[in-house]
């Protein structure tokens, strides 16, 4: 399966100035995404998978402008990103705008935006669709309660936080084929909450996606305050932080039938590591990032019988570290390709 990163539902709102966009402004010219998929199903990829996003209040200021503001579930100062250390403080003023506080129509209009991503994306030739509900995005935003201070419908307590996510899980579902795989992308760690109450409010979440028949779950962890997301594996075989949970979704899950397949992604290095997360029932599919950033076609030295180890780059600074380590680790390994 190839799963692509972060194509935006609104080319008004996205997370960086290049980030590739699907909405209905596409409707009548869906020839680059069918050539992307079909090239990738060229090399005999069994499953083409695209990743829908809405960045939420991470949009910088090379996006939104200066008479535009990023929007989110609670706005002002209160909804600001703030990023990690004294330097993090003054980047974040001054290359994120505060954001506004979305209203009822336009979380409304933000539901429509991933149905209409996902239709066009079945009618290009993907053959799912993956929901980023992880690393602080808007859907993360609203899951979390540091971010989402609303009273309303849309805020508050466990359920109401939860409910755009799966509102746009149905709406996708409603507007897609049977046929057509739908999964999403989940945060079990940040630092909004307790490690155990995120792990709780996770399995629930979870239980919710299973009854709406989601085919995959990935997990991950952190987002632009807490660089978790960036960080490095210690023993090249998963991240450290994502096993306990993994463990728990898993005993949870087997539980139900059909449960959705669990993903983990990010921190595996090596063949040992991959084999014993699946063998151990952590994960049922790993998921590679960064190494195919290096090397492309990576994967085939982490086919069976194959005892592989990737190479791994770790940059580290002397200085504000909170702030550049993540943010330079991750420039480095985007512009490789």
């Amino acid at each position: 399966m190839i799963l692509t990163g972060n194509v935006m539902i609104d080319r008004k709102c996205r997370e960086a100035p290049r980030n590739v966009v699907l909405d209905e402004t596409n409707e009548d010219d869906l020839q680059p995404f069918q050539h992307w998929a079909d090239s990738m199903r060229s090399i005999q990829i069994p499953l083409v998978i695209m990743q829908l996003n809405h960045p939420g209040r991470q949009s910088p200021l090379s996006v939104t402008g200066l008479f535009s503001r990023p929007k989110a579930p609670s706005g002002g100062a209160k909804g600001r990103i703030r990023l990690p250390g004294i330097l993090g403080k003054i980047v974040g003023r001054l290359a994120i705008r505060s954001p506004s506080e979305l209203n009822t129509d336009e979380i409304q209009r933000i539901i429509q935006q991933f149905a209409v991503s996902a239709r066009l994306a079945e009618a290009a030739g993907f053959d799912g669709i993956q929901i980023h509900a992880a690393h602080g995005y808007i859907l993360s935003q609203f899951l979390s309660t540091s971010t989402n201070l609303r009273t309303d419908d849309y805020g508050g307590d466990r359920k109401r936080r939860r409910r755009l996510l799966l509102e746009v899980i149905d709406a996708v579902l409603d507007s897609t084929s049977s046929k057509f795989v739908v999964g999403v992308k989940i945060n079990c760690k940040d630092y909004s909450t307790d490690g155990l109450e995120k792990e709780n409010e996770c399995l629930e979440l979870a239980a919710e996606l299973y009854q709406k028949r989601i085919d995959f779950i990935e997990l991950s962890g952190g987002g632009f305050e807490e660089g978790l997301m960036v960080s490095q594996s210690v023993d090249g075989n998963g991240y450290e932080f994502i096993r306990p949970f993994s463990e728990r979704l898993e005993d949870a899950m087997k539980k139900n039938e059909k449960p959705p397949l669990i993903i983990q992604t990010g921190g595996f290095r090596t063949t040992k590591g991959m084999e014993t997360a699946i063998q151990e029932g952590k994960a049922d599919l790993i998921g590679l990032a960064r190494p195919l950033c290096i090397d492309p076609a990576i994967a085939r030295g982490f086919l069976p019988g194959m005892k592989y180890a990737a190479s791994s780059e770790n940059i580290e600074c002397f200085f504000a570290k909170a702030l550049l380590d993540p943010a330079l680790n991750s420039l480095w390994y985007r512009i490789q390709n």
